[in-house]
């Protein structure tokens, strides 16, 4: 029932679904949205933000850990009750869909702005819908197989914006390095950083899947790695390039920071195309990833022999989410409502069934 093919994800695998899943649209927005709060300081907002997140995949991962053959949807009514358990569990499942469907919309909105203006914005996202319905059929060797040969696909056009980003840089536009603004509004990019990093909570379903899980905290770490390294990055180089007044302006910061570098040589010209192109699959994979994460725990939920049955059950209500919002600026006001949401329910379940296992000292070996 569900996801029950334990030792189907090798480590690499498992590193890949982590990483992939954290690093998504937030990649396009994040400048602006750190430096809005901690102007040149956000790149301290990104340490603390991703040094708390950090902590909680630990207990995540320990959590798991105790109960190795079962998902969170499963161990929670060990820990609690049913009512409760399937509380936190529909909420849990009800986020990752709509951070799915959040991903699809803020690409879709990008794409349309950015590549293809005479496009409506509901093709571009069914076209992606198309492509994530027929990822998610697979079990979970074949989506982390594909997580990971596609994460070189995903890091590259990071990679790529920071290496070229490097050299146009004017230091001057860095300082003052902590913002000059005090503590607390560093501390308010840092809660909107922890959204930046979520993803990593996936871990709460794929970790029975893993094949040596004493190596979960080895992978995990190397897993989240990658998007602390890209996101302290982009934003250093923006902050760099642009300044902290005039990212404010920009819709989409790295997008524009890619426009704005020339690769040696001038080899290549019209270098976002280029970035985009490699950046579809990275949102294939994160988008892929939360819709299939949602599916699977509902199936557990619900008890229900195989996924593939709310595949598209499901589908309209990922488009509903993903259509909803008005415009680009609506959909930021959406994200940041989900942001607060998410951060609250991630914090609450780790720590609450974490608390509760140490308290009742339960495993996966005892009885329910």
């Amino acid at each position: 029932m569900g996801m029950k093919e334990h030792g189907k994800l090798t480590e690499r695998q498992f590193a890949g679904i982590i990483a992939n899943t954290m690093l998504g649209a937030g990649t396009f927005i994040i400048p602006r949205t750190l430096t809005s709060s901690a102007g040149t300081g956000a790149w301290i907002a990104i340490l603390i933000g991703g040094g708390f997140s950090l902590l909680f995949l630990f207990l995540i991962i320990k959590l798991g850990l105790r109960f190795p053959e079962e998902t969170v949807i499963e161990y929670g009514a060990r820990l609690t009750n049913k009512w409760i358990a399937g509380t936190l569990s529909f909420a849990l499942c009800t986020y990752w869909l709509m951070i799915s469907a959040t991903v699809t919309r803020i690409f879709a909105s990008m794409l349309s702005s950015a590549v293809l203006l005479n496009t409506p914005i509901e093709v571009i996202i069914i076209a992606m819908l198309l492509t994530i319905i027929y990822f998610v059929r697979g079990d979970i060797e074949i989506i982390g197989r594909i997580n990971e040969w596609y994460f070189i696909f995903v890091i590259f056009p990071v990679l790529y914006a920071i290496f070229l980003g490097f050299k146009e840089i004017r230091p001057i536009r860095l300082l003052p390095v902590t913002g000059g603004q005090g503590v607390m509004p560093i501390f308010h990019a840092s809660i909107k950083s922890f959204f930046s990093f979520l993803g990593y909570e996936i871990v709460f379903l794929i970790l029975p899947s893993i094949t040596t899980k004493k190596l979960a905290y080895n992978y995990g770490i190397k897993g989240f790695i990658s998007p602390l390294f890209a996101y302290l990055c982009l934003v250093v180089i923006s902050i760099g390039i642009f300044g902290v007044e005039e990212l404010q302006t920009l819709i989409w910061p790295t997008l524009e920071l890619v426009k704005v570098t020339t690769f040696p040589g001038l080899i290549f010209e019209r270098l976002e195309s280029i970035f985009i192109s490699f950046w579809v699959i990275a949102i294939f994979t994160t988008s892929g990833n939360f819709y299939y994460a949602s599916i699977i725990g509902f199936t557990q939920l619900f008890k229900i022999e195989d996924h593939k049955t709310l595949i598209f059950p499901l589908l309209p209500l990922l488009y509903f989410f993903a259509i909803y919002p008005e415009n680009v600026y609506r959909v930021f006001d959406y994200s940041d409502f989900l942001s607060i949401f998410a951060t609250i329910l991630i914090i609450s379940i780790t720590l609450f069934y974490y608390i509760m296992a140490v308290i009742r000292n339960k495993k996966g070996d005892e009885p329910s």
